[in-house]
């Protein structure tokens, strides 16, 4: 009762955890003065049944003392008994130690390194490196169960679990021992990649709603909710930042003992406690806000009477029934999961084929470019080839042109018009008068015109005197 009242004064409770702003103080003082009355008795009959000689065996007793719950200074002790790690760790006393000294792969501890600051941040026990921090235990704890466990690895979830066996046990070797019997013993598939279980007990549970509360569950098609959006949570995290802590150590003082239906019978429990609502509700909106609020109030606060009525309220859940809807659900699942694989190859097999249609598109353009520049080169070179063997070093002539143009000045026909030689010089005897008078100087001018010089016409080789010009032919 001390401890009780110095964790109220403290603004955390017994476990470290500190209380909300908004929490309800009287509310809550009000149920552990009866609480822990029931808990003093519980101490003494537990006491009283680990010192006997029949021990924590499977019984109807020992099923009884389990659902009204294990007093928190031996439930450590009870739950390495009831869920088997005691037994699993004396098989191999040295596996932790030594897991914990071989080599760790990096992208794992990055993995877990990210996500310890993010465990339990109201908590004292995890709020940075002080002396009684048990951040460091956590990440031994998990780095050892994913290296043990190569198929799940690290698993988000995992790392409130683990968080909160640490606050009960106190001892990173029992914890890892307590997680590997729920991998193992209790929640087969839960952790897996596929998480194979926990999707074929989400079905169950939506059986067991069609079957104990139809109402809300044809309300659920209606407003076309899925159960997983809402219950992955619940049942990955085992309740965990879910429920008030106290209610969560109880559920899992059963769940150790009588294994994994107990999440379904809390949950069912939640959902036919609530159906009022549930049914009120109009829409997606207010259905989610409706589930939200499912795990709070003085319902699930008051731990020892919310135990009670996961046993009471929900009937009778035979395990023949269990074992049925779970073989029919996890079918369902497993062929929902074969078909999602197939689409899953199909598509990978389409973008497989998009990118070679891209290659090969991308390869055809890279040879048309490389065709074109190749002929590009061949076209330049053959006309530098041209260039170089052109003796005036210049460019084409058309000569269908310029047989045009002689015989337009000519003015005869281009037919009888010889074609020019461009690069030859011109014959001396062609030259016409007027081109030899040009070329004679002033002088000689005047002395043809005084008479004293004669000139030899070019056509017909003759003197011509002055003043007498022989006739030409123009």
């Amino acid at each position: 009762m001390e401890s009780y009242f110095f964790c109220i004064l403290k603004s955390v409770d017994s476990y470290g955890f500190e209380w909300p702003k908004d929490f309800n103080y009287d509310q809550y003082d009000e149920f552990m003065s009866k609480y822990l009355s029931v808990l003093g008795r519980r101490a003494k009959k537990w006491d009283k049944l680990l010192n006997s000689k029949e021990g924590l065996y499977k019984s109807n007793k020992v099923k009884r003392y389990v659902r009204k719950g294990i007093p928190s200074n031996q439930r450590g002790v009870v739950w390495s008994y009831i869920s088997g790690a005691k037994e699993m760790k004396e098989e191999k006393p040295d596996l932790y130690t030594t897991i914990l000294r071989s080599p760790m792969k990096q992208e794992i501890i990055e993995t877990i390194d990210l996500d310890i600051p993010r465990t339990f941040p109201d908590n004292i026990y995890f709020k940075g490196a002080s002396p009684d921090s048990k951040r460091e235990s956590l990440k031994n704890v998990l780095l050892a169960f994913a290296h043990h466990n190569p198929l799940i690895g690290y698993c988000q979830g995992l790392n409130f679990i683990a968080g909160i066996m640490l606050l009960v046990t106190d001892n990173e070797d029992m914890t890892f021992w307590l997680l590997q019997s729920l991998k193992e013993r209790i929640l087969p598939d839960y952790y897996t990649k596929e998480m194979t279980g926990l999707l074929t007990d989400i079905g169950v549970l939506e059986e067991l709603i069609k079957s104990k509360v139809p109402q809300v569950h044809e309300r659920m098609l209606q407003t076309d909710v899925s159960w997983s959006m809402y219950v992955s949570k619940w049942f990955i995290c085992l309740f965990a930042e879910v429920l008030p802590i106290e209610t969560v150590l109880r559920i899992w003082d059963c769940l150790f003992y009588e294994g994994s239906k107990i999440l379904l019978r809390v949950a069912v429990t939640l959902v036919m406690k609530n159906q009022d609502k549930i049914l009120a509700a109009k829409n997606f909106v207010e259905i989610t806000e409706v589930f939200k609020s499912l795990p709070l109030g003085a319902t699930v606060t008051e731990c020892h009477t919310f135990m009670q009525s996961i046993f009471r309220v929900p009937g009778s859940f035979p395990k023949a029934l269990i074992y049925k809807l779970r073989e029919s659900c996890r079918q369902n699942v497993e062929k929902e999961q074969a078909h999602t694989k197939v689409l899953q190859e199909q598509q990978k097999q389409r973008q497989l084929e998009e990118k070679k249609a891209r290659e090969a598109a991308l390869e055809q353009k890279r040879l048309q470019e490389e065709k074109e520049a190749a002929l590009k080169a061949e076209e330049e070179r053959i006309a530098a080839e041209a260039a170089r063997d052109n003796p005036c070093n210049g460019s084409p002539v058309n000569h269908e042109e310029d047989l045009k143009a002689t015989g337009e000045l000519a003015g005869g026909d281009t037919n009888d018009a010889q074609t020019p030689n461009e690069c030859s010089a011109p014959d001396p005897n062609q030259v016409s008068n007027k081109a030899v008078i040009e070329s004679l100087s002033s002088e000689s001018i005047k002395q043809v015109a005084n008479g004293t010089q004669s000139i030899i016409s070019p056509e017909n080789g003759q003197k011509a005197s002055a003043g007498i010009i022989p006739e030409t032919n123009v």
